[in-house]
Order: C-alpha cells, then sequence, then structure tokens
C-alpha cells in the first residue's frame, strides 16, 4: 500500500468518506465535494483506492448493517442540512419554504439523536417511557 503522506489515511477518515458515499448513493464526485465541504480533500483516485480496500460498493449494495435505521436516518438527515446550508450560503434574499424545512430537519435530527443516545444507554421501558413523556410535554405540550 502507497504510504500516505499527508495523514488522511485513517480508518476514521475512511469510514467517513464510505458514510458520505452511501448517503450519496455511490456517487463518487458528490461523496469527494461533500468531504471536501468537511474539510477533508481527496483525490478521486484515493476515492478509489479506500472504496476497492474497504469494500465501498458491497456494503453498498449490502445495507451495511453495522448500523441501525435510525443511524441510517441520521446520515441522510445531516446530508440534506448540508445541502441547505450551502443554498443558505449561496442565496442573497430569505426563502421562507427552504428555512421552514431546514428547521424541521433540525428538529427531527435532534429528537432522533435523543433516541439514539436512549437505546445506547441501554435504557429500561420505564426510561423510555419518561423520556417520551419529557418531549411530548416539551415539543408539542401535550401532559399526560
Amino acid at each position: 500500500m502507497k504510504k500516505d503522506t499527508k495523514g488522511k489515511d485513517t480508518p476514521e477518515n475512511v469510514e467517513l468518506a464510505f458514510e458520505i458515499f452511501r448517503a450519496h448513493g455511490g456517487n463518487k464526485g458528490r461523496t469527494i465535494a461533500s468531504l471536501a465541504g468537511r474539510g477533508l480533500r481527496i483525490s478521486r483516485p484515493t476515492l478509489d483506492r479506500w472504496a476497492k480496500q474497504n469494500s465501498f460498493q458491497e456494503r453498498l449494495v449490502a445495507g451495511d448493517s453495522r448500523f441501525s435505521f435510525e443511524e441510517r436516518m441520521m446520515l441522510k438527515l445531516v446530508a440534506q442540512i448540508e445541502n441547505y446550508e450551502k443554498y443558505f450560503a449561496a442565496k442573497t434574499e430569505m426563502d421562507n419554504q427552504a428555512v421552514h424545512a431546514y428547521t424541521n430537519l433540525l428538529k427531527t435530527v435532534i429528537e432522533l439523536s435523543r433516541k439514539l443516545k436512549l437505546r445506547d444507554k441501554k435504557s429500561t421501558n420505564e426510561e423510555l417511557k419518561a423520556e417520551a413523556e419529557k418531549i411530548l410535554e416539551a415539543e408539542y405540550g401535550i401532559k399526560r
């Protein structure tokens, strides 16, 4: 294997590249652009090498069972949030529909991250119910 002189060839960067590759449906050009937007600039040959060495295409097809449904949805939501942020950066005037959609995406990410944290803590049913009650009251004004 060729030595990486720029320090980019780390397991974390390779996994980030795969996550973005998957979020973009296997599109390498969009993957490279998204990685660059996150400060990780890699060339197409580097992505091709990582994809070959780490079976990106096979993992994409297999659905990569290492991630839960919620985690896969989180990756897609984050990718969409990044698209809106690029859109807003290029806009000179307010787009109320885009702001509303962006805000809803942020709320969804927060709710999903709460769920993932609770699941990661191996919470009991009572703890899950208590957290659901808090969310219903705080977010929607519903008391039970």
